[in-house]
């Protein structure tokens, strides 16, 4: 198999693997990916979707909240925490409970310095942590989860209670569709759209105590 390569996804993003970065010009945003010896370079169809929604999702949330805040979870190679701070979301947080997956995020957000403006006060605008939803407290207006459907069953309560607004969840394969939307959707959330590629599905969500 060869390198992959940059790929245009939605209708403003670029995803460029780091031996790329440079090579081709292009208007669209681009996010350096190095996906380290263990993760992919953020073209996997789940990924893919999700960026697809998350695009949505903040061009929704601008509409009543500017700078909307969000947490990504099981966030890897810190690709939909970065994409969010690019599309212009505030306070950002990128989860993990795999320290050696933060290490890449953290370089990754590196390559990508340009989405990270200096907050305004003291607290940095964008964070990647070691830990999973229940370490985080607050409520975010963007919540992402590219997850196995049966991890999205287990956190299920937590994502919902971390949910202002908008639940993006992707990595949910056919068999399981179902039954995640139906879980989603009886803990108090509908689903706006949907994607279905090859084998995987994704879904974006918003939280009923929230919807207009």
């Amino acid at each position: 198999m060869g390198r992959v390569r940059s790929v245009d996804v939605g209708t403003r993003l670029r995803l460029v693997p780091y031996w790329e970065r440079g090579v081709t010009k292009s208007d669209r945003i681009e996010l350096i990916i190095d996906p380290g010896p263990s993760f992919g370079a953020g073209d996997h169809p789940t990924t893919l979707m999700a960026l697809e929604l998350l695009e949505v999702a903040t061009s929704m949330a601008e509409e009543t909240c500017p700078s909307p805040t969000m947490l990504d979870v099981g966030t890897g190679t810190g690709v939909l925490a970065i994409a969010g701070k690019t599309l212009g979301a505030g306070f950002t947080v990128g989860l993990d409970v795999d320290p050696a997956a933060v290490f890449i995020a953290r370089r990754n957000l590196a390559l990508n310095m340009g989405c990270t403006p200096a907050s305004a006060d003291a607290r940095p605008s964008m964070q990647m942590v070691v830990g999973g939803p229940e370490s985080i407290k607050g409520v975010f207006d963007i919540v992402a989860a590219n997850l196995a459907a049966p991890t999205l069953l287990k956190l299920r309560d937590s994502l919902v209670a971390a949910t202002g607004s908008f639940l993006i969840l992707s990595g949910i394969a056919d068999a399981m569709a179902e039954e995640v939307v139906q879980s989603y959707g009886s803990a108090g959330c509908f689903t706006i759209m949907s994607r279905r590629r090859e084998e995987w599905n994704a879904a974006l969500l918003q939280k009923r105590d929230f919807a207009g």
